[in-house]
């Protein structure tokens, strides 16, 4: 509502379409405590930006109608979540929460609460949002943070003419310490057992209230407490869960933390047969709990800790500002002044009596266990009342309670598996940075071009920083041969991650390498990065692991991985519409798509000794492309390389190389895609419709920037905050393949049919063209020169300069300077008529070359108009769902890209 109009500021898209045309974007969220606003905004305007922004805490106007039609966003905003299972259980822990508490309130809101009730009781709500403004905002418990590149003075001075007038009323901050503890002996000790909406979650949650630990920051006693639960290695919960084929995913923390209590939970995703054995998971947790109670506060664990964290903050990489700043606000309420940077990274102190402390909260009696199963579908007696939610609540047994309680690792059920971590051998020492050799600052070199490998080499001669990105991509035409050679490709990536995990990725990870495997459209990918020093030690043990598959590899391990990825197939059903429209639209102009459920059922064909068969046989029918980026010198570049070429024994062959083949729709006819939710119960239907270009130069490339540039923020005015037609509403540009671009407005609601969406965003497209045609040669040249910025603005960090290098690298466009050409294009030769041309050519209705798809989702509100009649000037084609691959057959693909000459990337 702040956004939405100031006394000064009148206009309510004023705020939105000044940070638009300067570059810049903004937002906003509410906690449990507090409200953060932030935006970004080119350099040379932030005065302006300021000015606006502050006028929100000075006088906002909350006209009638912005409030009534942000009542309707609120609820749509509820609307989008209602069948989100993680929104879903944080509202249960309210609904069994103390009431004379105010955690216990519901969380968000909707029209129920905001305009149906209030309306009933005469309860003006506009009145009432003045009355808050008044109430709470008041500079003495704000906190505001500005970057920009003026002087530390200059600042001030900014700072102090824009926000002069916002009143101090000496507020004091507002404190819950009052109230009654919101979970006491009442409310624990108790087993919930919850529906989940998601078919394949089947989740343990074990939850214990405690004292609040925001103050006792300096020592961070949960994350000590954290780093053992989460532990992955020999000798932790997760190990021994995993052994016995009950559980796949741990992870533990102080996930609940306010000013008055917190509450750390340990999460569990537990296997089919882990829910026949509840009780004893928790069991195996108590005894874990209990023997570090006994063993007592370990310093060699608290240093090893506090060592990571003081490197992590010491090479702590840039951020985006709108991060940066947004973070740092929310650190001024939580640290003091000397610790607002660095209080949320280092451990200051070793306090063993904190740990005790902590350690002393984590006790049967101090518990609620939590059950998601779908099994418990019709058994439960109890409805949430906000999002549905059908559970029961039951107390735990007395006798439970003491089998808990008297627990121990050398009990018949642990056989003293469960044990301490020991040292972790990979924590950096050596943070020595190479010194500059010349190299290149804006592309990498090809330092290895072989029928086998390509290494590409990009020193950090920018950022300074003793870290390391590496990514290898293992190419093979398994990735998309087959439906099954498809599904192998997706197993062996996760059957690789979890072999890597127990001895060695965990590990990694607590001393900041990072180390994961993903599929790609060319094959598999290998990520690793963080510190240098022992990156090459990580890369060796991966490559020993997989050249050892076969014989690390159990039929029961298998599996269970088996069917942990066939619940990631299932979960994709139950994520948002919108995501469903997306993936659905890709299905259709990607001839290498393979739907899930297709998937689903290729995998569950899938054996052991198949999948045996094929990790030993594709390695042998390979090539790798290969990115060193980082803190390594080109010796350790190509030792690296070495590593892989002798680790997979790699030999001179003739692979077969996957191929992009993406759709090439007819000019000037429309092509429609219809099919009902997934999640028959989600209410919100879903619509992707795009405007594809093609395979584009660097000319088309600009003006297609330059256009989605414009069309952002208008269309995000028009159809979502004028026209509330979901809380969902965005733009952006789609790629297929490698290099074919479309336009795409995707828009998710509850309220409107996506036959209606479809026709809102043609009549979106008619009038935005005539603010093209009307649009003032100052606005215009704002916005070129916003789009320059944007696009010659530099990285942030390593990782933004990787992500760049691999995207050209992985495309196979290797045009490592697009940036750069993009923005002198847009300065030099952007134009009125350029931009109508291309608007005329491929978007307008009737355009010669606009080639349409309308991909509509319909949620449960809507499936009565799936059939409805399609109105339209134009030639439309229906695609079914279900006869996709006989579609992309028929039509005709673009080009893929022909093989490039490297050589000029080769080194002098």
């Amino acid at each position: 509502m702040l956004f939405m109009g100031t006394e000064k500021y009148p206009d309510e898209n004023s705020y939105n379409e000044y940070l638009s045309q300067h570059g810049g974007s903004s937002n906003a969220y509410t906690d449990a405590e507090n409200t953060n606003y932030y935006f970004d905004v080119a350099a040379d305007h932030l005065a302006g930006a300021l000015d606006r922004f502050a006028q929100f805490f000075i006088n906002p106007l909350f006209t009638p109608s912005a409030t009534e039609r942000e009542l309707q966003a609120v609820d749509s905003e509820h609307a989008k979540n209602l069948h989100n299972d993680h929104w879903r259980l944080y509202q249960l822990y309210k609904t069994v929460a103390n009431r004379e508490h105010p955690f216990s309130k519901f969380g968000s809101g909707c029209l129920a609460t905001l305009k149906t009730t209030p309306d009933a009781k005469g309860i003006d709500v506009r009145q009432e949002l003045l009355n808050f403004h008044h109430q709470f905002y008041s500079s003495n418990i704000s906190y505001l943070v500005v970057l920009g590149k003026e002087s530390l003075e200059e600042l001030k001075q900014i700072v102090d003419t824009c926000f002069a007038l916002i009143k101090n009323k000496n507020l004091p901050v507002p404190q819950f310490g009052t109230f009654s503890r919101p979970f006491s002996s009442a409310e624990l000790m108790r087993c919930v057992k919850v529906v989940p909406v998601n078919d394949s979650m089947r989740v343990v949650e074990i939850f214990f209230p405690m004292r609040e630990v925001n103050s006792l920051y300096l020592s961070k006693p949960t994350r000590y407490i954290s780093h053992l639960f989460g532990h992955e290695g020999r000798g932790s919960i997760l190990a021994l869960l995993k052994a016995k084929g009950w559980a796949n995913e741990l992870s533990a923390g102080d996930n609940h933390s306010f000013s008055d209590w917190a509450a750390f939970t340990i999460w569990i995703e537990v296997t089919e047969e882990g829910l026949s054995n509840v009780d004893r998971i928790v069991e195996v947790v108590m005894a874990y709990i209990k023997m570090i109670r006994n063993e007592g506060p370990q310093k060699w664990i608290h240093d090893e800790t506090a060592t990571v964290a003081s490197c992590q903050f010491q090479f702590l990489s840039k951020r985006p500002p709108i991060d940066y700043t947004s973070t740092l606000a929310s650190s001024m309420h939580l640290y003091s002044a000397e610790h607002v940077l660095s209080g949320r990274y280092k451990i200051f102190n070793y306090d063993p009596t904190a740990i005790e402390e902590c350690l002393s909260y984590l006790v049967p009696s101090n518990a609620l266990v939590l059950i998601f199963d779908k099994n418990f579908e019709g058994t439960t007696d109890k409805e949430e009342i906000w999002y549905g939610t059908n559970y029961s609540l039951e107390p735990i047994e007395e006798d439970l309670m003491n089998q808990w309680l008297n627990t121990s690792v050398h009990s018949e059920l642990i056989h003293s598996l469960l044990h301490l971590p020991t040292p972790n051998t990979l924590i950096p020492t050596d943070f020595t940075l190479l010194k500059d050799t010349g190299e290149p600052k804006d592309y990498p070199c090809l330092w290895l071009n072989t029928d086998t490998c390509r290494l590409w080499y990009k020193p950090d001669n920018v950022f300074q920083m003793p870290k390391c990105n590496l990514i290898i991509l293992i190419k093979t035409i398994e990735c998309q041969r087959t439906l099954e050679s498809n599904v192998l490709c997706n197993l062996w990536v996760s059957v690789v991650e979890e072999l890597c995990k127990e001895p060695f990725t965990y590990a990694a990870s607590m001393a900041s390498l990072h180390c994961n495997f993903q599929p790609s459209k060319y094959g598999i990918e290998i990520h690793l990065s963080g510190f240098n020093h022992k990156l090459h030690l990580l890369l060796k043990m991966v490559v020993a692991e997989i050249r050892t598959i076969q014989s690390n590899l159990t039929s029961e391990v298998f599996t269970r991985i088996q069917d942990k990825l066939f619940q990631q197939y299932q979960e994709f059903f139950f994520s948002q519409p919108y995501s469903h429209a997306s993936y659905a639209a890709d299905l259709a102009l990607e001839r290498s798509k393979f739907s899930i459920e297709k998937k689903i059922e290729a995998l569950q064909l899938i054996s052991v000794e198949r999948f045996i068969e094929f990790s030993m046989s594709f390695l042998t029918d390979i090539q790798l492309e290969i990115l060193v980026h980082g803190n390594v010198s080109r010796i350790e570049g190509a030792e690296i390389a070495a590593t892989l070429i002798d680790g997979f024994k790699l030999k001179p062959n003739m692979a077969i190389q996957p191929l992009q083949k993406v759709i090439k729709l007819n000019s000037t006819q429309e092509y429609l895609l219809r099919l009902p939710e997934f999640n028959g119960a989600d209410t919100n239907s879903a619509l992707a419709t795009l405007y594809q270009i093609g395979v584009i130069d660097i000319e088309t490339n600009a003006t297609l920037a330059f256009l989605h540039h414009l069309v952002k923020e208008p269309s995000f005015n028009e159809l979502r905050t004028q026209e509330q037609l979901g809380y969902i509403v965005f733009t952006t540009i789609k790629t297929n393949g490698n290099n074919v671009k479309s336009l795409m407005f995707l828009i998710q609601s509850d309220v409107y049919s996506p036959v209606f969406l479809d026709a809102r965003v043609e009549a979106f497209i008619d009038r935005f063209r005539a603010k093209l045609v009307g649009m003032p040669h100052e606005e215009f040249q704002a916005n070129i020169n916003a789009v320059v910025d944007l696009f010659l603005e530099k990285n942030k960090n390593l990782g933004e300069e990787t992500s760049q290098y691999w995207s050209e690298i992985s495309n196979q466009t290797y045009l490592f300077k697009r940036y750069q050409l993009i923005a002198e294009f847009v300065k030099t030769k952007m134009s009125l008529d350029i931009l109508l041309g291309f608007f005329d050519s491929f978007i307008c209705m009737g355009s010669p070359h606009r080639r349409k798809l309308s991909v509509q989702v319909f949620g449960s509100n809507h499936i009565s108009n799936i059939g409805d009649p399609v109105s339209s000037d134009t030639e439309v084609t229906t695609i079914k769902y279900d006869s996709i691959s006989s579609f992309r057959e028929e039509m005709e693909c673009y080009p893929c890209i022909p093989e490039m000459d490297l050589a000029a990337f080769l080194p002098n």
